[in-house]
């Protein structure tokens, strides 16, 4: 449990990152769903302390448990309808993590008392089900673990089985890595991928190569492959963390759900966290590398965009809503409007007003920071 502790001695980047993307996601879940309900659960299953120290500099930050708390208490609506359950099962850091629950429900006595075990995440999980006969209310489920092994997927599918429940994991695939290589199958493997035979299955398929990419993208269509065919999550985005050091992946941040809006939300705070506005790329943050396109890294995506429009024109809000809820669409509304805006700069095609009749040109619409904007309800067609 000590390199759990020491966890929590340095806040990096990365979790600052990771943060950001669950504090702006989580209002948009309980706002999208409590209408007509009197319950939602956010249950943080690996909570840790409830917060973070730079152990160089000695400044606090708040971690998942109380992010949450604080977003649930400045809401009035949330106050009275969301509970909250976190578990730890370091004794020392359930310890402090209840310290640190109990002194903030003492300041926001108008939030539901939140529930803190010490426990692990599977074991605590389970019984919540059990007593709840596996009915939840709406859940919001965290999984974050400080490495690999008790990021149960039975229990996460137990928890998706329930109506309206979504789940954001911590996916250390450098972790993952690492256990598939030791012999014999590791029991770790087996629960993160729920079964024997699909860990077995990763366990050889991994052997065939030794490209550390490829090796990769294995490990990834392989849990993917479990999301959606025994969990039924059609809609996941990963969002890919490169190491500090090194120029590779150190984990994802992974988001399942059954539904295309919270897909179509999630990849929006993602990118936001990982880019800016006009910046390239895909739902990644990099750390060590200093990435220089030199191709346009957009070109399917344009011709995609141009094979669409030989048909005739077409509303902005087809790319911005319906394309970003393809389940494997992993673009967001970001990208298109980007995409739509360098295919007009460079005259492939031309914007028209909403009466889908008069050409609107660029130095003609509303300027955002010195560049023009593309909203929904305008038309876009070719430019013949």
């Amino acid at each position: 449990m000590g390199n759990d502790r020491e966890h929590f001695e340095r806040y990096r980047l990365q979790t600052k990152v990771k943060h950001e993307i669950l504090a702006a996601y989580l209002p948009a879940y309980f706002h999208i769903l409590k209408q007509g309900r009197k319950n939602l659960n956010f249950i943080d299953g690996f909570a840790g302390r409830g917060f973070y120290t730079e152990e160089a500099t000695g400044e606090t930050f708040e971690g998942s448990p109380l992010l949450a708390l604080k977003l649930i208490a400045e809401n009035a609506d949330f106050a009275k309808q969301v509970s909250t359950v976190f578990i730890e099962s370091d004794v020392v850091l359930f310890n402090q993590l209840n310290e640190n629950i109990e002194a903030f429900y003492r300041g926001h006595l108008e939030i539901r008392k939140p529930k803190c075990f010490h426990d692990t995440f599977s074991d605590r999980v389970n019984e919540i089900l059990e007593k709840t006969d596996g009915r939840l209310a709406p859940t919001f489920l965290f999984v974050d673990p400080c490495g690999v092994s008790g990021a149960s997927f039975n229990t996460i599918q137990r928890v998706m089985d329930c109506d309206k429940c979504e789940v954001f994991i911590f996916f250390n695939i450098d972790g993952v890595r690492r256990i598939a290589g030791l012999e014999p199958l590791s029991n770790v493997l087996v629960e993160l991928m729920g079964t024997r035979a699909r860990a077995q299955e990763l366990y050889h398929d991994l052997r065939t190569t030794n490209d550390v990419r490829k090796r990769e993208q294995m490990i990834l269509r392989h849990y993917f492959t479990a999301l959606r065919k025994d969990i039924g999550a059609e809609y996941i985005s990963p969002f890919r963390v490169e190491h500090e050091d090194q120029h590779k992946t150190s984990h994802y941040l992974i988001h399942a759900t059954k539904h295309p809006l919270g897909f179509r939300i999630m990849k929006d705070v993602m990118w936001r966290r990982g880019h800016s506005e006009d910046q390239v790329g895909g739902l990644e943050l990099r750390q060590k590398t200093s990435f220089i396109p030199m191709f346009d890294v957009r070109a399917d995506l344009k011709e995609e965009i141009l094979e669409i429009l030989r048909a005739g024109l077409l509303r902005v809000t087809v790319f911005y809503e319906e394309w970003t809820m393809r389940p494997d669409d992993m673009q967001c509304e970001a990208a298109y409007r980007q995409a739509l805006l360098e295919l007009e700069a460079a005259g492939k095609i031309e914007v028209l007003g909403k009466d889908g009749k008069n050409v609107m040109a660029a130095e003609a619409r509303r300027k955002w920071k010195g560049k023009p904007t593309l909203a929904k309800d305008y038309f876009v067609r070719l430019r013949t």
